[in-house]
C-alpha cells in the first residue's frame, strides 16, 4: 500500500517515547475519577457539608484521590494503554516510510 498518510488519522508523536507513557497515566486517571466519583456518591451529602458543597467539593476529592491511585499504580491498566500507542505510532511511522 502506499500513499500518503490520510489527514483524518489522529496524530502522535512517536519521538517522544514518554508521551504514550504520560497520555495512559492521564487516561488511567480519567478513568479513576469518574469511578471515585461514583463511590463518593454513595456517601451521600451530609459528608461534604450538604448538598451544594457536595457537588463541587466531591469533584476535587475524587480527582485527587484518582492522582494518587495512578502514581501508587492504578489499577494497572495505563501500561496497556501506552503499549498500545507506541504499537500505533510505530505502525503510523512504518506505514509513513512506505508511503514515500
Amino acid at each position: 500500500m502506499t500513499g500518503s498518510i490520510p489527514s483524518s488519522l489522529p496524530s502522535f508523536d512517536i519521538a517522544k517515547p514518554d508521551r504514550a507513557v504520560q497520555t495512559g497515566k492521564e487516561f488511567e486517571k480519567v478513568f479513576l475519577t469518574q469511578f471515585v466519583d461514583e463511590m463518593m456518591k454513595t456517601a451521600g451529602a451530609s459528608a461534604f457539608g450538604g448538598e451544594q458543597q457536595a457537588d463541587m467539593w466531591r469533584s476535587f476529592m475524587s480527582e485527587a484521590v484518582a492522582g494518587q491511585l495512578v502514581e501508587q499504580g492504578g489499577l494497572g491498566f495505563s501500561g496497556s494503554v501506552s503499549q498500545m500507542l507506541d504499537a500505533y505510532g510505530q505502525g503510523k511511522a512504518k506505514f509513513a516510510e512506505q508511503g514515500e
